[in-house]
Order: C-alpha cells, then structure tokens, then sequence
C-alpha cells in the first residue's frame, strides 16, 4: 500500500560518509522515495551527491525533516534508523497518510 510520510529527526553528531552511502543504497534499492529537508536544504536520497551535500551542509542543531513515499514507510524509517546507527537522538512522527487518502486534488501537509 502507498504511504507518504514525514518524520523530524534530531541528530546528536553528523553522519559518516559510510552511514550517508548506507541510506542511498537503501534508497536506491527500495520501492520508496526518500527526502530529506532542513531549511533551505532539500535531497532525494537515492542521488548520492545531492545527499552528501546536504550532510554536508545541514546542522545537528536543528531537526531534519524527513519525508518517505512509497510501500511500507514504517519499514522506510527503520532502514534509515539502522544506516544512522548512534547518530540519531530523537525520531518524532509529523503526519502519515495512506493511498486512499491522497487524491489528485488533495492538498496535503508534510
């Protein structure tokens, strides 16, 4: 079943280069869209460049907003939990909807 979720992720230290390289190829891999967002910063996760970027540039002082769209968004957070290891400090969910909730003509919040 297509989901679209958003997820605020506060980290307590920035990613390894080797952690970023595990949630692309998570990203790649999977039947999911998966974006990160922090203030001026957007990346598709499944273009590693783009995502090292925003590593690069982001900050641990803020929570990182990150949107999943797909099968089984659940299992989409688990994946990036496992990739960021100890990096992560708190995980809060923002809002999920499900296939029939989402329309061409529906406006949604993430």
């Amino acid at each position: 079943m297509q989901q679209l979720s958003s997820f605020h992720i506060t980290f307590k230290k920035p990613l390894s280069a080797n952690q970023i390289l595990k949630i692309n190829k998570q990203a790649v891999k999977s039947e999911r869209h998966i974006y990160f967002h922090q203030n001026h910063l957007i990346a598709d996760a499944s273009h590693l460049t783009k995502l090292l970027s925003f590593f690069l540039f982001s900050s641990t002082n803020e929570p990182t907003l990150l949107i999943i769209d797909g099968v089984d968004t659940p299992g989409g957070l688990q994946d990036v939990r496992s990739a960021c290891g100890d990096c992560i400090d708190e995980v809060s969910e923002r809002s999920t909807y499900k296939e029939g909730q989402i329309t061409p003509d529906t406006s949604i919040s993430i």
